[in-house]
């Protein structure tokens, strides 16, 4: 058994402290110019509402054929790869639907228009066929979905949807999460991002960066020539809260989505760490110290109100809000190791919740405020394990080599993203959130600490 490195965990709040004997003074650069605009989007009514198990059911049985579209090079490469590759990557991938063996669908046959033809398709275990068509139309693109029932020959959703050709992806995202809510009752993740901190611009720097939930759309949100650490959204997706050293002492900044708008929240505290958004969007939980001894607060986001929730001689660390707003998860190492605890907004009904294994750090809270996933390590390297809080029910969903930790739920709770150090590497994962489907979305430099934003959009 490895023993857990007390000063690991307090080296986890003063990260940048210990690391910024390197890093220069930082000054204000420019915002970054905006991405691009989102394709308008229209769609026709579904025909047919189908009323079946989701996310937590079984899967739904799905041929994808690849999308017909006239053959010119420069739309294929510009518009029907992007499009088909990226549907094809959301469903695929997701706890919603079981994409069948493409070398078992029937060569044309679409859409089906008799008993024969419904049966050829059902052959590749489909129960469903998405029939995507796209076409030029000017400069924009025009993609027409249609689901069809194999089992009535009946389509019981139409959509139509158009943009520029640079939007053929996220008109791909948009079709996902209509597939999505036709089936469950809500949008999938498919068009949220992800807030997270990289090293890839400058030595000894680290920014904070927002990309597409698949790691596509990587963008460069701050310019602080210092250390920007543990971003977290608010609520309605518009700002982001993170710990930054911009001025020479730990601060907690606000930042547009966008870049724009940045503000320091005035705090009488020091260290000031891992802040985290109220769902009121309204009021920040941080780790703050008094005379050095990192504690849990809570202020409004212009600096107002600042409370003391925890005042212990142990390092408590890492606040977290339950969806409801009424507790904070934190980490503390009040009975000896590291270990996960929850409180109300008064500081009063504390407990420990994480009762296995020797080091729990990092608690996020499911969107339904049943689960949390946290850093969870008995021997070895740390994994991502998620707990159901009524039960305690605690399963490990990370595999593999390396140190996983920072999880974070997507809006939808269908997935998680975490960090994932392997030798000198860290980067981010995307998985589902039983640990399926895991992929890697980052690749330049090291990436750190990803958040996902709270909103469906």
């Amino acid at each position: 058994m490895i023993r857990p490195n007390p000063t690991r965990f307090l080296a986890v709040l003063v990260l940048a402290a210990a690391a910024r004997a390197g890093a220069q003074p930082s000054t204000s650069a420019p915002n970054p110019s905006t991405g691009p605009v989102a394709p308008p989007v229209s769609s026709l009514p579904s025909q047919v509402v189908v009323d079946i198990l989701g996310a937590k059911g079984a899967r739904i049985p799905l041929a994808i054929p690849v999308t017909i579209a006239p053959l010119t090079p420069e739309l294929q490469k510009g518009a029907v790869d992007p499009f088909f590759t990226t549907l094809n990557d959301d469903l695929s991938g997701s706890r919603v639907f079981l994409v069948s063996d493409p070398t078992l669908y029937p060569k044309g046959l679409r859409p089906p228009r008799t008993r024969e033809e419904g049966d050829q398709w059902k052959a590749s275990s489909a129960q469903y066929l998405l029939d995507t068509r796209l076409a030029q139309d000017g400069a924009n693109v025009v993609v027409e979905a249609q689901l069809w029932d194999l089992g009535t020959l009946q389509p019981i959703l139409s959509k139509k949807y158009s943009g520029e050709t640079r939007a053929a992806r996220r008109i791909a995202h948009t079709l996902a999460n209509d597939l999505t809510r036709q089936f469950t009752g809500k949008p999938g993740p498919y068009l949220t991002k992800i807030a997270f901190v990289s090293d890839r611009d400058e030595p000894r720097v680290k920014e904070i960066y927002t990309m597409d939930f698949d790691g596509e759309n990587q963008r460069r949100v701050t310019f602080s020539h210092t250390l920007s650490l543990a971003p977290d959204w608010s609520p309605d997706g518009k700002k982001i809260v993170y710990q930054s050293y911009e001025k020479d002492t730990p601060g907690v900044f606000l930042i547009g989505r966008d870049g724009a708008d940045k503000f320091r929240v005035p705090l009488s505290t020091q260290l000031n760490a891992s802040p985290s958004f109220a769902p009121d969007g309204k009021t920040i939980a941080f780790c703050g110290s008094v005379k050095g001894n990192p504690e849990i607060f809570t202020v409004q986001s212009d600096g107002a109100g600042l409370k003391r929730l925890t005042e212990n001689v142990a390092i408590d660390s890492t606040p977290r809000w339950s969806p409801n707003g009424r507790e904070l998860a934190f980490t503390s190492n009040r009975q000896g190791s590291p270990q996960i605890y929850m409180m109300d907004l008064e500081g009063a009904n504390v407990r420990r919740v994480s009762l296995a294994g020797n080091w729990n750090d990092e608690a996020s809270f499911s969107p339904d405020g049943g689960r949390i996933a946290f850093a969870c390590r008995n021997e070895g390297d740390f994994q991502i394990c998620v707990m159901e809080l009524g039960t305690g029910r605690t399963l490990q969903i990370s595999e593999g080599p390396g140190a996983h930790e920072n999880p974070t739920w997507s809006p939808d709770g269908t997935k998680v993203a975490w960090e994932v150090t392997r030798g000198s590497s860290t980067q981010i994962a995307v998985a589902n959130a039983d640990g399926s489907s895991m992929r890697i979305v980052t690749s330049a430099g090291n990436n750190f600490s990803p958040a996902w934003i709270k909103t469906l959009e």
